[in-house]
């Protein structure tokens, strides 16, 4: 017995074509959703750039600032007599110039930069050092009072040159943040995970509008210089966390893993417990 299609044919024919639009409107939603994801990703890619820039303006006021104020000195009758003093503050000034497009280059390409981490044995107090040297001379004719704490410091497995920008960024800020003699503490310290680096001051607090994710309500916000330690510290398997408040100063601690500490034979030694109070 032979069936008959012929009366059914329509309706095949019909089902065929909503067999094939169904597939055509599958395609068209993938498309679509896709297309959506692409839209987000480059609001986000808007969004970041817009900070970026927003933050780099603020850092950039700030140095030109600084460069207005030597030139000026240096312009008045009495600038001839401390011409090194202002010749030092515009090299410096001219180095933060540099070093912020530096910056902008590695946070535009934040897997390079995480992937060129040139690891070294570093000794954290000999880096603590210069690092405060540096921003001593880059405050210059102003002053600042250093008191540096040292209560456990095992090497670290690092890149020696972030951990320079690093310290650099964060007692720039601080230094930016305090007045004329103002004291500013360094303390090396055990932590649960590692090491911590901490940094306080009783300045003004942190002025850039930028909010800090997971803070405080009377938290400030972070710069760019804050900004760009913190992915460095990130990219060391760390972490980089901001407390500040009018009236109250500004925190700073720099925690490193336990997997980074070293003995000065290069050998990882374990995490000291920080002390219980009292």
């Amino acid at each position: 017995m032979v069936l008959d299609l012929a009366p059914y044919a329509g309706l095949l024919l019909a089902l065929a074509a909503c067999v094939a639009l169904a597939a055509k409107i599958g395609r068209l939603r993938h498309d679509l959703a896709r297309a959506s994801a692409m839209r987000e990703t480059a609001q986000g890619a808007e969004q970041t750039a817009t900070r970026l820039l927003r933050l780099a303006s603020h850092e950039l006021r700030g140095i030109g600032m600084t460069l207005h104020g030597h030139a000026d000195r240096l312009s008045s009758p009495e600038g001839a007599a401390q011409i090194g003093v202002h010749a030092m503050g515009l090299a410096a000034a001219s180095a933060q110039v540099l070093g912020l497009a530096d910056e902008l280059q590695d946070h535009t390409m934040p897997d390079i930069g995480t992937q060129s981490l040139r690891e070294e044995l570093v000794d954290p107090r000999e880096v603590l050092n210069a690092a405060v040297e540096a921003a001593a001379l880059a405050l210059e004719p102003g002053r600042r009072h250093w008191r540096i704490s040292v209560t456990h410091a095992p090497y670290l497995w690092a890149d020696r040159r972030a951990l320079r920008h690093i310290l650099g960024r964060v007692l720039g800020d601080a230094a930016r943040n305090t007045r004329q003699d103002d004291v500013i503490e360094l303390r090396v310290l055990p932590h649960a995970e590692g090491l911590c680096v901490q940094v306080e001051d009783e300045g003004t607090g942190l002025a850039s509008p930028e909010p800090v994710a997971g803070a405080q309500r009377d938290s400030r916000g972070i710069g760019l210089r804050l900004a760009l330690a913190r992915s460095l510290m990130l990219a060391h398997g760390g972490r980089l966390e901001v407390e500040a408040a009018a009236q109250v100063g500004t925190s700073v601690r720099l925690v490193f893993p336990a997997t980074r500490l070293r003995d000065a034979n290069g050998l990882p030694v374990a995490p000291q417990m920080p002390a219980m109070a009292g």
